[in-house]
């Protein structure tokens, strides 16, 4: 199919769904990928393989942009307030969800190695469907707050604790590079992608306060917006860091330097809802529903222990940070989503490790098909829960209609 054709059928098909799914009172983002699964290979056909290869970089874009829009919730006073309990929350979940899948792989019988390298994949959340919960919802409250600082802390934790797991593989195969040599390559690549990603954001950033403060045409506002995101996640990519990190801190550098960053705010919020579109939909398009029947008993445990692990660390570390027992249920089912990072992460593994590449592949591949659309839906179950949207009516909000 030609890519514009496919644009415009991927924009028009989510548009359409995004009004359907408002009577189901359904997110919009899960209405997304199942549009997506619906046009992909996997099921039509009318979206190929080529065209979600094609788009992929759109999707680079719109996640570039989702972060952009974390990292602006991280001003310096705001996160005095919220940091420390969004860290032991973070770091309490994530922990909980990586030990039972890791205790469930070993108990099925997997190497050591696999089962950690599963575990780690598990502590992720992806930030694209949560966030767009949130925004699609206009949430706000402790509980919001609380699900925006998660996501963005657990990128951090999540891409530490694998590049700590595989030095730990690498050192325990046999090989003849020398002990240090492997703990100071494994040192360098963690210092490489955290603070690298964010000193490119960081000047990117200070590059977009300090222009915007020059500008005050509306269209002009857009235009530097969307250069500095696509230049953050070009240079990251050619430096390979990590797109993700750099743009939170575009966005976390951008309103702490300027008093302007409500402008960028509301301009984003003008900007961005095809990109989302496209975003979820080739997401959904990507996804091989087919994998869902390969996954047996390791892909079905996977599912069980990550689902529990959620639940029980996030409202443990809900319990540990302060938040009062509403807020402790609402914040446990508002982490579920996984997608991005944890496919990623699979690939990675691919990449460094071959003899566990199908099985990881198929586990995580086929956990994500579920996760991506049921955790979008347990998050919004938790915003409503907690009473913090904002809309007239929960049932007719959408990232169509921007507050």
């Amino acid at each position: 199919m030609d890519p514009l054709f496919a644009i415009g059928l991927i924009l028009v098909s989510a548009l359409l769904a995004g009004q359907f799914v408002r009577v189901l009172r359904v997110p919009e983002v899960t209405a997304y990928i199942l549009v997506g699964v619906a046009l992909g290979p996997s099921v039509l056909g009318w979206i190929s393989a080529t065209n979600v290869a094609s788009l992929h970089v759109m999707s680079e874009v719109a996640l570039g942009l989702i972060l952009f829009s974390v990292g602006s919730v991280f001003s310096f006073s705001h996160f005095r307030n919220i940091g420390r309990r969004v860290v032991v929350l973070t770091l309490v979940e994530s922990a909980t969800t990586g030990f039972l899948v890791t205790a469930a792989a070993l108990l099925l019988g997997q190497r050591w190695q696999l089962a950690a390298l599963l575990g780690t994949a598990s502590m992720s959340t992806a930030p694209a469907a949560t966030l767009m919960v949130l925004r699609e919802c206009n949430s706000r409250g402790p509980v919001s707050d609380a699900v925006r600082g998660a996501v963005a802390v657990n990128k951090v934790v999540v891409l530490a604790v694998f590049t700590l797991v595989v030095a730990l593989i690498r050192v325990a195969s046999p090989s003849t590079e020398p002990l240090l040599g492997l703990i100071y390559d494994a040192g360098f690549h963690l210092a490489w992608e955290l603070l690298g990603s964010a000193a490119l954001g960081f000047l990117v950033g200070l590059m977009l306060a300090g222009w915007c403060s020059r500008i005050n045409d509306y269209g002009e506002v857009q235009m530097l917006l969307a250069g500095s995101i696509l230049l953050c996640v070009g240079a990251a990519l050619l430096l390979e860091l990590s797109p993700l990190l750099a743009s939170l801190a575009v966005g976390a550098t951008m309103v702490n330097l300027t008093p302007t960053s409500q402008r960028l705010t509301v301009a984003l919020a003008r900007l961005d809802p095809p990109f989302y579109a496209i975003f979820f939909v080739v997401a959904g398009a990507d996804l091989d529903i087919g994998r869902i029947r390969t996954l047996g008993a390791l892909g079905g445990a996977y599912i069980i222990a990550r689902s529990v692990g959620k639940f029980v660390g996030a409202r443990a570390g809900a319990h540990f940070a302060g938040f009062t027992p509403p807020q402790q249920r609402s914040i446990a089912i508002a982490l579920l989503a996984q997608a991005d990072l944890a496919v990623g992460l699979s690939l990675e593994v691919s990449r460094r490790f071959p003899e566990y590449a199908m099985t990881m592949s198929t586990v995580i591949l086929g956990a994500v098909c579920v996760f991506e659309v049921l955790g979008p839906i347990a998050t919004r179950h938790a915003i409503l829960a907690s009473g913090e949207t904002r809309m007239k009516s929960p049932a007719t909000c959408g990232v169509w209609e921007q507050p």
